[in-house]
């Protein structure tokens, strides 16, 4: 028999009635989604004039809801800031840019109101939040400020006066001034393509120098090179194919014909450092930044200067349209105290970042030389994750007797291990080393598994880097000990570069490249006897080049093929013998690996016992 559960009507209605309520609750009845990133952090400090405010939740954007409206900013000496709002190319970050920038010294005041959605239908909570705004707007720190600081006097003493190394001398057709490069260790078992060097000197006072952009082959021969006027760094080939090269405050970016494709320059009013870039697979650059603030010492420490200048270092993440969608600030997270450099002066670089790392998890690592500390950083928050080095290390250390001290270029290696260059600066013995450290990160463990200390010792006390090749071999640039060195892995030397003229290279590398100038290859033909013509063809930029053939005839577009030689360095020269007339027009053609013609060369008109008297 079925029974029937009979309910009063009234007690039916005020079921549905709950059911329905329900069924059609608002999400805003949902607890909202917490915040994990906020710029500027609540309660900073020195903050830049010229910074946007930022927020991400973890979670795609629903984009209409955002809405210029949701941000309430205001200055207690500026007022109101009305700004614009967009949603950054991750798709994530929530961007408002005032209109203008915040009055030094102010302290601002944000609201975020609820109303950012994700598009899974999520409510993004509000907050209210200050921030400080520094005194002093962002300016230039002169590199040369920050050089200053690796350089004892007597070194940068050297550099103004060099001694000249003995040496390959330079091709003529290089720039006058070329430093020296010399191939002390022959090549054996490299790894593939070419080294790349970024080689500086003084030429003049304490801020002239000349650089010079270089890749070059096994045989110490450039392959290319270009002179700039100025300090430029960190010449290297991107993850994405490209090259990129540092100079005053900017990163520029070379496709493969050597054309400047592309620039990336720090945000929010800041002027970009010089010691890292790092583009990333999705199209967002790294870079880092040193921030000159005005510090009341004598607050901090006993003797401190009360109107000291001290930088602190700033990492940000910057997508295509160059929007800052990640701020990391060392004035949010570190101590003056956790330097090891005296904090009693009047222009105190108490971090000296010098790498970032995108970590293979997605967070960051920074190096910092005067901290001698390894920093993760949560890259979604900010948060500090651990530190490794230094006064503040978190790390038990195995299979060594020290940490590393004033290190550069922290990397993270395919089989997981970290590597870095330790230059050991302040230690003694006086040596410098490239060091592996598998990490445990759960347990706070760091075992080194490999390091390489020349023999003799190699003591450099600024710059240098540790890059791990495919094949297992590890470049490694001296930095201030002017040169390279490609190891094997069992420690035994690869390649070996020296360079002259105090000539030193921040980093060293070596990348597979494959370059191809928009300019033609450079002909020069001069006659010094009645029989013989001697044609010296260069082509800066091209590496696929073996062969070139030599054109020659009474007329102008000679057709007719009188000689082929193997390319043999950066110039090739090629005798020709004999030739029926007394004028005669030269071109040449290179050939690639596969025999096919390239592009001709510009053209010559020689006469036999003269040099050429005119070219086209």
């Amino acid at each position: 028999m079925r029974r029937w559960l009979v309910l009063p009507v009234s007690l039916a209605l005020v079921l549905l009635a709950l059911t329905l309520t329900v069924l059609s609750s608002p999400i805003a009845a949902q607890s909202p989604q917490p915040l994990q990133y906020i710029h500027p952090v609540p309660g900073a400090q020195l903050v830049s004039p010229h910074t946007t405010i930022a927020v991400r939740q973890g979670d795609p954007v629903a984009p209409d809801s955002v809405q210029a409206s949701l941000f309430e900013v205001s200055g207690n000496l500026s007022g109101p800031h009305p700004g614009s709002v967009l949603l950054a190319d991750d798709g994530k970050t929530v961007i408002f840019k005032p209109d203008a920038p915040f009055a030094p010294g102010e302290t601002v005041a944000v609201t975020l109101l609820q109303g950012l959605r994700t598009q899974s239908g999520d409510v993004v909570e509000g907050r209210v939040f200050d921030f400080a705004v520094s005194p002093r707007a962002p300016q230039a720190t002169d590199l040369q400020v920050s050089m200053a600081y690796e350089l004892p006097p007597e070194a940068l003493a050297a550099l103004a006066n060099p001694a000249q190394s003995a040496g390959v001398a330079v091709p003529a057709a290089w720039p006058s001034g070329m430093p020296v490069v010399t191939v002390t260790a022959q090549a054996d078992g490299t790894g593939d393509g070419y080294t790349f060097l970024c080689l500086w000197k003084l030429v003049g006072g304490y801020n002239a120098f000349d650089s010079y952009l270089l890749i070059l082959d096994d045989a110490g021969e450039p392959v290319f090179h270009r002179l700039i006027s100025g300090f430029a760094l960190d010449f290297k080939r991107q993850p994405n194919g490209l090259l990129s090269y540092y100079l005053n405050g900017t990163y520029y970016v070379m496709d493969s014909s050597y054309n400047i494709v592309d620039r990336w320059s720090a945000g929010h009013g800041y002027y970009a450092d010089n010691h890292d870039l790092q583009l990333l697979p999705n199209g967002n650059a790294l870079l880092i930044i040193y921030d000159e603030q005005p510090v009341d010492m004598s607050k901090i420490v006993a003797g401190g200067w009360p109107t000291a200048t001290a930088y602190g270092l700033i990492v940000q993440e910057l997508d295509p349209a160059k929007n800052v969608v990640f701020e990391w600030r060392s004035w949010d997270h570190f101590k003056f105290t956790d330097s090891w450099i005296n904090l009693i002066g009047t222009r105190l670089d108490f971090i000296h970042g010098n790498a970032v790392e995108p970590d293979h998890d997605g967070n960051l690592m920074i190096s910092s030389r005067n901290l001698s500390e390894i920093t993760k950083i949560n890259r979604q928050t900010g948060a500090v994750m651990w530190r490794l080095g230094g006064k503040m290390n978190q790390f038990t250390l195995y299979n060594d007797t020290e940490f590393f001290d004033t290190q550069h270029d922290i990397r993270r290696l395919p089989n997981g291990n970290i590597s870095l260059f330790d230059n050991r600066a302040n230690l003694r013995p006086a040596y410098s080393r490239a060091v592996e450290y598998d990490l445990d990160e759960v347990n706070l463990t760091a075992t080194r598994v490999w390091q390489y200390r020349n023999t003799p010792d190699i003591n450099a006390w600024a710059m240098g880097n540790a890059q791990r090749l495919p094949n297992g071999n590890t470049v490694i640039g001296w930095g201030s000990a002017g040169r390279a060195t490609e190891v094997k892995p069992d420690g035994s030397i690869a390649l070996e570069l020296l360079f002259g003229g105090g000539a030193m290279s921040y980093r060293a590398f070596r990348f597979p490249w494959h370059g191809h100038p928009m300019q033609v290859p450079r002909l020069t033909v001069t006659c010094p006897d009645a029989t013989t013509t001697l044609l010296k063809v260069s082509w800066n930029g091209a590496t696929d080049v073996t062969a070139y053939r030599v054109y020659a005839g009474p007329r102008t577009h000679p057709t007719t093929l009188v000689a082929t030689a193997p390319k043999a360095g950066y110039e090739t020269e090629i005798v020709v013998r004999d030739m029926p007339n007394a004028h005669t027009y030269f071109r040449v053609m290179p050939l690639d690996n596969l025999g096919w013609e390239m592009v001709y060369s510009n053209e010559v008109y020689a006469m036999k016992m003269y040099m050429p008297i005119a070219a086209k």
